[in-house]
């Protein structure tokens, strides 16, 4: 077989080998009930806050923004924190890691497969937190006025820097004891906070708005609500032209995941050096 085939052979055996392990913990129904609930329940929480807390109504402009982002976040959650819990479920609830790592699939392909897998699952969960919001809550946006090419264009380079930075949680994951699991969840946290999910970062210390410019997936947001909606969230990066707001999100994706690579290939070497791979119960 060609190297193209065996990589992709190696991808489809982490894929299924994935979707097993996401699925095998209840019958179809109950995992499709599962699958279901959740995000339709983050659907309704977030109309409630915004309610109860801001004053906003449901069917505002504002609260469409935030909604649209917290059902895009999904893909942060999903992929990026999940390929951090790949790491904790192999190596301390399922003992095999260490198989995984020395076997031919390899860690790279075997997360690129696992990944794959929560895509799907983000995918789904985007679709039914947006058709709740349509349907439900009232929630609407002219589809004619949607631009099509810049939003794949922002989707696809979100879910890349999503991706790399994923490898660079597992790596992260991969030296750590059982302080990874605060990990992943301090992980999907700072990005909910820091790039303008809930809230725009004009309300973010000045300091501290300069460091969400520099993460891609603030302007991917941004990206998702101008190109999808047909306005953004925040007045100062409402600023830029849309070719400049794509260039940002082109850029620091890029960058980013340079950064991820090799931080993943330092914290893979270090778990290595220190016998953290074949490490069980870490307790």
């Amino acid at each position: 077989m060609s190297r193209p085939a065996v990589l992709a052979a190696r991808l489809r055996t982490a894929a299924w080998l994935g979707w097993q392990i996401e699925a095998n913990w209840a019958d179809p129904f109950t995992f499709i009930v599962y699958s279901a609930v959740r995000p339709l329940a983050t659907a309704l929480i977030l109309a409630v806050m915004y309610r109860a807390v801001a004053g906003i109504a449901s069917s505002g402009q504002a609260f469409l923004g935030f909604y649209v982002a917290n059902a895009f976040h999904e893909y942060v959650i999903r992929v990026l924190v999940g390929m951090g819990w790949v790491i904790v479920e192999e190596r301390e609830e399922f003992e095999t890691l260490k198989f995984v790592y020395t076997s031919p699939i390899g860690m790279f392909t075997y997360l690129w497969g696992r990944s794959s897998v929560k895509f799907v699952q983000a995918s789904l969960s985007l679709l039914l937190i947006l058709t709740t919001g349509w349907l439900i809550l009232g929630l609407r946006w002219d589809w004619g006025a949607v631009r099509w090419l810049p939003l794949l264009l922002s989707f696809v380079l979100g879910l890349i820097a999503i991706v790399y930075f994923g490898f660079f949680v597992a790596g992260w994951a991969l030296v750590l004891p059982r302080a990874a699991i605060s990990v992943n969840e301090g992980v999907a946290a700072a990005l909910t906070l820091l790039c303008g999910v809930i809230f725009p970062i004009d309300l973010l210390p000045r300091a501290v708005q300069v460091v969400a410019m520099l993460l891609p997936f603030t302007w991917w947001y941004e990206a998702l609500r101008r190109f999808l909606i047909g306005h953004g969230a925040s007045a100062r990066l409402s600023s830029f032209s849309d070719g400049a707001l794509l260039a940002a999100l082109a850029v620091s994706t890029a960058l980013f995941s340079c950064v991820s690579v090799w931080g993943y290939g330092v914290l893979e070497r270090r778990a290595r050096q220190n016998g953290k791979l074949d490490q069980a119960r870490l307790f």
